[in-house]
């Protein structure tokens, strides 16, 4: 589940069930819509994470995989161990139409919905953001990560603005919980809608 770009109210807190009818109803024209929109953060991820060495033949999740964009920045960036989960079964059809998941699954919102250190690589694209996942999904995605394991991630600007999400972030790093390998602000979608910042944490 990546950002909404129709209009920017949707950068707002709303119901689960709110969230689940927005992409039940965007799914069938998501892909077109962001592509207008020169979508940029899973492939600026994905290269995070190469810069920072991760490993490309460990089992990686995308969380929040939606149609599958970032699982296709991913594989094209070298990546081969590839799942995904998402809370919406339309763009669930739409990733399972990709050849680059090894597997994908229905999601149940406000879990993560994977064993601990089942995957030493988590990537959530414009997941945990205003009008999607809370600031504490943040936390519960790198408590199931082994010592050692990648978060990566991306706030883009109206979540930057939200004190919630800038205070889970931080209090996983000042805990020691995780330090930062990698932190740049680029574009997300076109400079019309929004930045991101792309991050990249490290269990420790």
């Amino acid at each position: 589940m990546a950002d909404q770009t129709k209009k920017p109210d949707l950068w707002t807190p709303r119901s689960v069930d709110d969230t689940q009818k927005i992409y039940a109803d965007w799914a069938d024209t998501y892909e077109a819509d962001v592509g207008a929109l020169n979508y940029a953060t899973p492939d600026r991820i994905a290269q995070a994470l190469l810069s920072v060495g991760a490993d490309t033949s460990a089992p990686i999740l995308d969380f929040g995989c939606g149609t599958g964009l970032g699982g296709i920045a991913l594989s094209h960036a070298g990546f081969g161990m590839i799942d995904g989960t998402d809370i919406s079964e339309n763009m669930l059809q739409h990733a399972r139409a990709k050849t680059v998941y090894r597997s994908l699954k229905l999601g149940t919102p406000g879990e993560v919905g994977v064993e601990r250190k089942q995957y030493d690589i988590i990537v959530a694209i414009g997941v945990v953001s205003l009008g999607a996942a809370p600031p504490e999904m943040l936390a519960a995605l790198m408590d199931v990560l082994p010592q050692g394991g990648l978060l990566a991630f991306s706030y883009n600007d109206p979540t930057l603005g939200n004190p919630d999400y800038i205070a889970a972030l931080d209090a996983i790093v000042t805990s020691g919980t995780a330090t930062v390998l990698f932190r740049e602000h680029g574009p997300h979608l076109s400079s019309q809608v929004t930045g991101s910042d792309v991050i990249v944490l490290r269990r420790q």
